[in-house]
């Protein structure tokens, strides 16, 4: 099967000529696509067959990536952007434990010869529960992983039949001190407002996560997409999508709980332990630079997005041609300040208004007004959104938006 060498525009060459310098830290991300199964909620970039087009495989996947990230050096010696060792990596999916620790090390390994990896950077990699046993969580820890984040989502039985999840509670408590032995730095994810979950299983859910001594929790509100299984349940009257009230109730009532036992909100669907933030996530957050490998992973590079073409058997092929699977824009100086106040109002550390004045040229004092009441407070020249500005997090960003930018 012969691909194109045409990419759609800007190609990964109007990328480069387009850059411009920053001196942001370097993350890398690396996206893992093999599913064994597809929740009903998934909206990703997941499939659950392990050959996925001709050359590409469970088996060969790491030989890609290594060529990707040969192609991506190159790329970036040719415009110039700073090679820098990455301060963090991150192993997403899908579910990246699905590859065998061996795999997951040689990928890890090919980084480290490509751009290096800091000393005492963060290395996490997403595992469901029922994907890793005691041994490979050892070996993973060998390899370098510093951190494991597990879907949980849920811990009662019923709830995980609903999201199509493949493990059970005890499966998934296993996994989570099993990981600790080992020396792994845990996370769980979490899912609220899933169709027909009951008050007092979210409590209990929440209660029973923030009893476990974790180092960081995540808790997201179900999205149901049209074309998932949830999706197609709801369109058929199968299944109902929680409200907006039912789901602020929701986080506030995670949000209380986990507080109560120590963790602290650090960005709208994080908490964490003094000192235990996802540093790979948070420099998303603060803007920083990364570059994503794999089909349908995303990059940021200063004024550059770009992202790898989501179909596998075009990804492989344009690899196996020689040339980079990319796509992307290239950001107006209005999209560039657009992103500065979206992220900074949604961490704990705020929206730094002095540093925006004087990117925008607007006043610090048309920011606060009757429509932000109890949404964000002012101090110091930092803009820190309230709960009630987390849980409406959208109206606040389109509130500072229109005063900074019209």
């Amino acid at each position: 099967m012969k691909f194109s060498n045409t990419l759609p525009s800007p190609s990964p060459e109007d990328l480069g000529r387009a850059y411009k310098a920053s001196e942001r830290p370097f993350r890398l991300y690396v996206h893992v696509p093999f599913c064994r199964k597809r929740c009903g909620y998934c909206n990703f970039n997941t499939f659950t067959s392990y050959s996925l087009a001709p050359g590409f495989d469970r088996s060969t996947y790491p030989s890609l990536l290594e060529k990707e990230m040969e192609k991506a050096k190159k790329w970036q010696e040719e415009y110039k952007i700073p090679l820098k060792p990455a301060s963090s990596v991150f192993f997403g999916g899908g579910t990246p434990t699905l590859l065998s620790p061996g795999q997951l090390s040689q990928i890890l390994e090919a980084v480290r010869r490509t751009w290096g990896i800091e000393e005492g950077a963060e290395i996490s990699v997403e595992a469901n529960p029922d994907s890793v046993e005691g041994k490979e969580l050892f070996e993973l820890k060998k390899a370098g992983f510093t951190r494991v984040s597990f879907g949980i989502q849920s811990w009662e039985p019923r709830i995980l039949k609903v999201l199509d999840r493949t493990h059970s509670p005890e499966a998934a408590w296993r996994a989570v001190r099993k990981a600790r032995k080992a020396g792994l730095s845990c996370s769980a994810d979490l899912i609220y407002g899933s169709p027909s979950e009951k008050r007092k299983e979210w409590i209990k859910t929440v209660r029973f996560t923030s009893a476990l001594g974790l180092d960081h929790v995540s808790c997201y509100a179900l999205s149901i997409y049209p074309r998932t299984k949830m999706g197609r349940q709801l369109e058929k009257g199968e299944i109902r999508q929680e409200s907006d009230s039912s789901q602020a109730a929701d986080y506030e009532i995670a949000d209380s709980l986990l507080s109560r036992r120590g963790y602290k909100w650090y960005e709208v669907s994080n908490w964490a332990r003094e000192g235990k933030e996802c540093l790979h996530n948070l420099g998303y957050w603060k803007n920083d630079d990364w570059l994503g490998l794999g089909p349908g992973a995303h990059s940021h590079f200063s004024n550059l997005r770009f992202w790898d073409f989501s179909r596998p058997g075009a990804w492989a092929g344009t690899l196996q041609e020689g040339l980079l699977p990319w796509e992307g824009e290239i950001l107006s100086d209005r999209e560039m300040k657009e992103e500065e106040i979206f992220l900074g109002l949604r961490l704990r550390s705020g929206l730094d208004l002095e540093k925006l004045q004087k990117q925008a040229g607007a006043k610090i004092q048309n920011v606060p007004g009757p429509s932000l009441y109890g949404l964000a407070v002012l101090k110091g020249g930092v803009l820190f959104p309230t709960r009630r500005g987390r849980l409406l997090n959208d109206f606040l960003i389109r509130s500072v938006m229109d005063r900074f930018l019209g």
